[in-house]
């Protein structure tokens, strides 16, 4: 079966993050969007609409697919950031003279060839909602429209997600397990036999060459992405961690993208960090108002709403904080930038700013491409050509810097 994953309109909604990645990369549970996808439809021929700037970058994380492709086929036509599952997949599958919406977003539908191709020659799903004679119908599933809906699905999608962890098992360990059925480590994990691991409230899922060091205290819902290192004293919770992380403090319902330092002591909660990310010691941010008012976030130009009285903060990908900096509720950093404040900095904060105490500069576009290929050496790892110029796109597009 042709699978078409695709963004829709409203994807910048989900910035920072969705900046230097597609709306389908969003993590929440123990998977991105379209790792999810992939379990559920694992024998599809699968293509992935993107934004043009994120085209090459797309190609390179995803070789063996197609990126906006130029000719398409009758198949399943599925919003990329939906938390999928086979019913809501056969329920579309098996109606393919209906498009399905959740509430006024669209979805998916079974397309024709015709209607394929006539949805891209009008400059595609990125632009527009899909739109045709067919019947509408409801679908019960969940598109995350914004970062802090990731962070609040995220304990209740990894209760989903664990099934898919049949192979792992309770670790043979002698730290203290409590309910240790729920409790699921890949044979190379490494615990630290003083280390507490409570899944009374929801699993814990382990995954490969993960290291918990000493006197940490780990409690589910909790995914902890493969090589990750939890430093000893650490507390943390209510979490998604995606792959090669090091973390410490106090970490409470945040996802983590990949790739970052989250490693001293502070407190990070209700939040959402993409990759390459690097808190230094003692950044802390506020996840709750004095107040205990819902926090608005300024999302895309305009306030939000969140509805919540618990939301912490936004980073994109190379955000880095100096020691002790203080984040305010609903903060939003894009990537590329330094903060380096005392006291709390503005809550919304542009790509690739150079943040020192109350004065905002752009960073030097040179120094910023140095510390990225550092970074990424220090894993093994090089920073490419699409990456490169996705990240002097976004550079390059910032106003109101000097």
């Amino acid at each position: 079966m042709n699978v078409y994953i695709f963004e829709d309109q409203r994807t910048l909604n989900l910035e920072p993050i969705t900046l230097t990645r597609p709306a389908f990369e969003i993590r929440c549970g123990a998977f991105t969007c379209i790792e999810r996808i992939s379990i559920h439809l694992p024998d599809s021929n699968m293509y992935l609409i993107v934004r043009p700037e994120l085209e090459a970058l797309t190609q390179e994380t995803y070789p063996g697919n197609i990126v906006n492709p130029a000719i398409v086929e009758e198949g399943l036509w599925l919003l990329g950031n939906v938390l999928w599952n086979n019913d809501l997949i056969d329920q579309i599958v098996n109606t393919k003279d209906a498009e399905f919406y959740q509430e006024s977003t669209f979805v998916g539908a079974y397309l024709t060839e015709v209607e394929g191709r006539k949805w891209m020659k009008n400059e595609g799903p990125s632009v527009q909602d899909y739109k045709s004679t067919k019947e509408e119908k409801n679908l019960d599933c969940k598109p995350i429209h914004f970062l802090w809906e990731a962070v609040q699905e995220t304990g209740k999608q990894l209760e989903s997600d664990v099934r898919f962890f049949s192979d792992y098992s309770t670790p043979k360990t002698d730290a203290t397990l409590i309910n240790g059925n729920q409790i699921l480590a890949h044979s190379s994990v490494l615990i630290a036999q003083d280390s507490v691991i409570d899944a009374s409230n929801g699993p814990v899922v382990l995954d490969k060459n993960t290291v918990i060091k000493p006197m940490t205290h780990l409690e589910g819902p909790l995914y902890l992405g493969e090589g990750n290192i939890v430093e000893s004293m650490t507390k943390l919770k209510a979490s998604s961690i995606g792959p090669v992380c090091r973390l410490g403090g106090e970490i409470n319902n945040v996802i983590i993208q990949g790739w970052s330092n989250k490693v001293h002591d502070g407190h990070l909660g209700d939040a959402y960090l993409g990759q390459w990310v690097n808190l230094g010691a003692g950044t802390t941010n506020s996840n709750l108002k004095n107040n205990y008012s819902v926090v608005d976030v300024m999302v895309n130009g305009k306030m939000r709403d969140t509805g919540s009285n618990y939301i912490g903060c936004f980073l994109g990908d190379h955000v880095k904080t100096a020691i002790g900096t203080l984040l305010n509720t609903g903060t939003v950093i894009g990537p590329g930038s330094n903060i380096v404040a005392r006291g709390f900095p503005p809550k919304t904060i542009k790509s690739f700013s150079w943040c020192v105490s109350d004065k905002i500069n752009r960073i030097r576009w040179e120094s910023f491409l140095e510390t990225a290929r550092i970074v990424k050496k220090r894993r093994g790892l090089d920073l490419s050509l699409a990456e490169e110029k996705l990240l002097k796109n976004i550079y390059e597009s910032i106003s109101g810097l000097n």
